[in-house]
């Protein structure tokens, strides 16, 4: 068990306070009245808890050594909840405990297996979730929502029929006035329909996202977790860096930047982000109530200085740091950019459905949240980093990494990667903590969609040409008739 003379000091890095996990019961105690619990800190194992910006909800697991057959004494049905309370000392952390009125609800019993060392103890995965989970499984909503679009989700996320959550929701005002007619729909899906046409009142953005962190829902922009106030980029929350000496042990603060493990996913996929438009696109729009046929053309480089993104100028929206270089591809004289043709798309634009309300502009949106979602799924970073309850997902992380190259000159390589260190937006965390390893590391999963230091632009032709042929067509039996007369088939 980890202990540490102080909780609110952290002596080490890894270091964690776990004050609670306990099982409360569905069944009550007939004399008493009240629930059957029980402490399982003792025989936990390892703990896993993840929030991420496009699940929704916190979910996670525990890993038990039980001698008691605490699964069947108890049992554990399925119906039972789960207080969990832990962080990184002297930081804010995860209290889902009765007093909050939110303790997490176990749904799942998994991977029951004897201990091979003791033939009465076993092991098993106690899986838990946010409360609100449960009431998006068996609950459908079938009605219309007007207005704000915020005050719709507000509505979903805390009405009976809907998520039936008591928890705080953080929101981003939007600039719309819709009527959203649900379908017999999820209480998430509801939200995820009304959530991709919504636009800030502050930001050009296409899209909002709804998630868990800690104690709060968010509802919000993925340029709002970019931008701070509509005004200004938002400032990290947290700096790693990679360094290949070992820890200090004695500045707990520098250490606690140290990345242990890093890798990238994707950096660079051109023809996947081509043919799925978030470089280039062509949009045709058929209006039913006006009769009117539209052509709309998205071009990535002309639209990047529009938005906030990991990178900026000082604070000010940058111009030219996308990860696509300003360049002419091939003999085209065009840049990949303005191949608006390869992605077509077809939608149906007919905003006045309903009378006093109007649906966004796709024109506005459509197009530009296929590339922003993209570009989040384009530079995907994993880091192993040691446990720190202040960062959540939607943040922004600095992360310094060094130019890969041999031995030699100290000062080339301590130089950072001039494109793929600076800025990056936490998408996803995944907290674990070891009791037996008495350590708390985490995992995070970042994105990326600018690069530090702008690429070169080259708007010259390429000098490569390609070899010309002066006979390109050449009929097939032509050249078996060759072989043939060669007498390439004699002995056969």
């Amino acid at each position: 068990m980890a202990t540490i003379d102080s909780p609110n000091v952290i002596s080490q890095v890894g270091k964690y306070n776990l004050t609670k996990v306990r099982i409360i019961s569905y069944r009550k105690n007939d004399e008493e009245g009240v629930m059957y619990e029980m402490d399982i800190k003792p025989i936990v194992e390892t703990i896993e808890l993840t929030e991420d910006i496009f699940t929704g909800f916190i979910s996670g697991s525990v890993t038990v050594k039980d001698s008691q057959d605490v699964r069947s004494v108890l049992p554990i049905t399925g119906l039972e909840r789960l207080e969990l309370s832990f962080n990184t000392p002297g930081m804010p952390g995860y209290h889902a405990v009765r007093d909050e009125g939110h303790p997490y609800y176990i749904y799942k019993i998994d991977g029951a297996r004897q201990d091979p060392t003791n033939p009465r103890a076993q092991h098993y995965i106690i899986h838990f979730c946010s409360g609100e989970m449960y009431y998006n499984s068996f609950n459908r909503l079938s009605r219309a929502y007007t207005g704000p679009i915020e005050q719709g989700v507000q509505n979903i996320l805390h009405s009976k029929d809907g998520l039936n959550s008591n928890k705080k929701l953080v929101f981003e005002p939007t600039r719309s006035n819709t009527k959203y007619v649900i379908p017999n729909l999820k209480p998430f899906d509801a939200i995820k329909l009304m959530s991709r046409d919504a636009i800030s009142s502050s930001y050009e953005n296409a899209g909002y996202l709804f998630y868990e962190t800690g104690q709060t829902f968010a509802f919000r922009s993925v340029e709002s977790m970019l931008g701070l106030g509509g005004s200004i980029a938002r400032p990290s929350v947290f700096k790693y860096n990679y360094q290949i000496t070992q820890l200090s042990n004695n500045d707990v603060q520098n250490d606690l930047k140290n990345v242990k493990r890093y890798e990238f996913r994707r950096p660079v996929d051109i023809l996947y982000n081509l043919n799925e438009g978030m470089f280039a696109s062509k949009m045709i729009t058929n209006d039913l109530y006006n009769k009117t046929i539209n052509e709309y053309d998205y071009d990535y480089l002309s639209n990047f200085s529009k938005h906030y993104h990991t990178e900026h100028d000082t604070g000010d929206k940058s111009k030219f740091k996308g990860v696509l270089p300003i360049s002419k591809f091939d003999n085209t004289g065009k840049d990949l950019s303005q191949q608006s043709m390869a992605k077509l798309l077809s939608v149906t634009d007919t905003s006045n459905v309903h009378t006093g309300y109007s649906f966004p502009d796709p024109s506005i949106t459509y197009q530009n949240r296929i590339s922003q979602r993209l570009q989040m799924r384009n530079v995907n970073l994993n880091l192993q980093v040691y446990g720190n309850t202040l960062l959540h997902a939607g943040d922004v992380i600095t992360f310094d990494m060094p130019l890969l190259r041999p031995l030699g000159d100290p000062k080339k390589r301590s130089k950072p990667n001039p494109y793929w260190s600076g800025r990056y937006l936490v998408m996803a965390v995944k907290h674990i903590i070891s009791q037996e390893d008495e350590q708390h590391l985490m995992n995070l999963r970042c994105m990326k969609d600018a690069v530090r230091i702008e690429f070169d632009a080259e708007t010259e032709q390429s000098m490569i040409t390609d070899r010309t042929y002066r006979q390109k067509l050449t009929n097939l039996y032509d050249l078996d008739e060759l072989l043939i007369q060669d007498d390439l088939l004699q002995g056969l």
